[in-house]
């Protein structure tokens, strides 16, 4: 008796397994997590995570190294935070917990980039990943915002 006796294959095709990186070009993006957590080096970093156009792509994650001791890294991750905070509406100052970014939309501007790296077991790989280069307001599809709501005439 097989292991497999039960499994029945099915038609494949060559598509890649799940979603692949998001070509270069402004994509919807929504926040879909975000921690403030203590790195293997003992500094503090923001992660956040992004889905791209509805889940269609992989998702992004960017760090963000707010509290990095070097001043010049601390002054370069504050810039680019305070452009993302700006394009989800926290334009004065960030809200007072990190949750408050979850679910906020935004576009991404991306590009995608060639990505080498050394896996667990020590071999060379090459893939693509995304780079962030604008955070915008979500797409309002070229529409203004709504009126604000105006109760209706109760005379």
């Amino acid at each position: 008796m097989s292991d497999f006796d039960d499994v029945i294959y099915v038609e494949t095709d060559d598509k890649p397994v799940g979603p692949g990186v998001a070509p270069s070009g402004d994509h919807a993006a929504k926040i879909i997590a975000a921690e403030k957590y203590k790195s293997a080096k003992g500094n503090w970093t923001l992660k956040m995570t992004f889905q791209v156009a509805g889940g269609d792509y992989r998702d992004h994650n960017e760090w963000y190294n707010l509290w990095d001791p070097r001043e010049d890294i601390k002054q370069i991750s504050t810039d680019i935070f305070t452009r993302l905070s700006k394009a989800v509406g926290f334009v004065k100052q960030p809200p007072s917990s990190a949750q408050d970014y979850v679910g906020k939309g935004l576009t991404l501007t991306l590009k995608e980039v060639e990505n080498n790296w050394t896996d667990n077991e020590g071999n060379e790989r090459t893939g693509s990943k995304n780079k962030v280069l604008r955070y915008l307001p979500a797409d309002s599809g070229g529409m203004s915002p709504p009126p604000a709501a105006v109760p209706p005439d109760l005379g």
